[in-house]
């Protein structure tokens, strides 16, 4: 296997990642919260033809979603193009599938063709107000990976109640997003990273947290966030999503010893075969304004031919950014 390299996708829109290297901030993350209060109705999905066409086969593309607004912006798009992008997809032939298909794919099952599955990052209201109508309408199946203390807690956030009620319906699968080390930390003078991936600097006495300290704190977050989705979802949770797409194997070996056992990418735009490791599945970025309803079918095809060409591909054993 080799390395997927990020300039060879050449589609840079492709590679935009969850919060994509933001200025650093002490905050969770840099997200505007939009207050949501009306729900958008929208006409079907048309049913994609009985013998559509075959673009690719043996592997999934997950797209990548935050939220949904009436002004786009940022990692969020209108509920109109978010409809429109869904109708696009359905129209064309491709088929939408859950992550738990996606698990029974990768353990040796098969896929219907031209396969595309639907997440979205950070847990916001957008997800039920805006995105869940459009999807049940045409029973389409989506993920949801959720910061955990945040649930319930802050404007602009899901509640508890709102996270049952798409559980409840079959169609949403939820996994974890950290309980609160969807962040920045200090790494030493004058320096931030990811909160999952970094040692916690102490400005006031110039020490920096031991590899022990970093672990325990780790795990205890990626346990009692696991505990809680599962305690309030009645459900197992074994899916994660990175904060940033920022990963390693030390944050891989907690994982797997705290019981997840699939997690996704943000910046490593391609498709998912079999030869993917569980715990580094790629993902694209569709849930910004760069992409349209007129490109993202193409724009899915692109992915999921490179991925054809090179399915030994893997992402690099890491990817932990800095920002000064």
């Amino acid at each position: 296997m080799r390395a997927i390299i990020p300039a060879a996708l050449a589609l840079a829109v492709l590679l935009t990642a969850c919060g994509s290297l933001p200025q650093a901030a002490p905050s969770h993350h840099s997200h505007k919260r939009p207050t949501l209060t009306a729900k958008v109705r929208t006409a079907p999905l048309k049913a994609a033809a009985a013998a559509g066409p075959v673009y690719y086969q043996h592997q999934v593309v997950i797209l990548m979603y935050h939220g949904l607004s009436p002004m786009a912006h940022g990692d969020y798009i209108t509920p109109g193009s978010f409809a429109a992008e869904m109708a696009a997809l359905e129209t064309k032939g491709f088929h939408f599938v859950s992550l738990p298909q996606v698990q029974s794919f990768l353990a040796g099952g098969s896929l219907p063709p031209n396969a595309v599955a639907v997440t979205f990052d950070d847990g916001l209201e957008s997800v039920y107000t805006y995105a869940y109508p459009i999807l049940s309408q045409d029973k389409v199946p989506f993920a949801t990976f959720l910061i955990v203390n945040r649930i319930g807690r802050f404007p602009g956030d899901l509640s508890w109640a709102q996270v049952k009620a798409m559980e409840q319906s079959g169609l949403l699968t939820v996994g974890s997003h950290t309980l609160a080390s969807h962040g920045t930390v200090p790494t030493g003078p004058g320096k931030t990273g990811p909160a999952l991936t970094s040692l916690i600097y102490d400005a006031a006495t110039g020490k920096t947290e031991t590899p022990a300290q970093y672990s325990a704190r780790i795990s205890t977050d990626l346990r009692h966030a696991r505990q809680i989705l599962q305690a309030e979802t009645g459900q197992p949770v074994v899916w994660f999503a990175y904060p940033f797409g920022s990963y390693d194997q030390q944050v891989e070996r907690i994982l797997r010893e705290e019981g997840y056992r699939y997690a996704v990418l943000a910046e490593w735009g391609w498709g998912v075969t079999t030869s993917a490791q569980p715990l580094e599945l790629p993902r694209i970025n569709t849930g910004t304004p760069k992409t349209t309803p007129a490109t993202i079918a193409s724009t899915v095809r692109y992915i999921a031919s490179l991925t054809a060409h090179d399915p030994g591909a893997v992402p690099p054993p890491s990817f932990v950014p800095s920002w000064p």
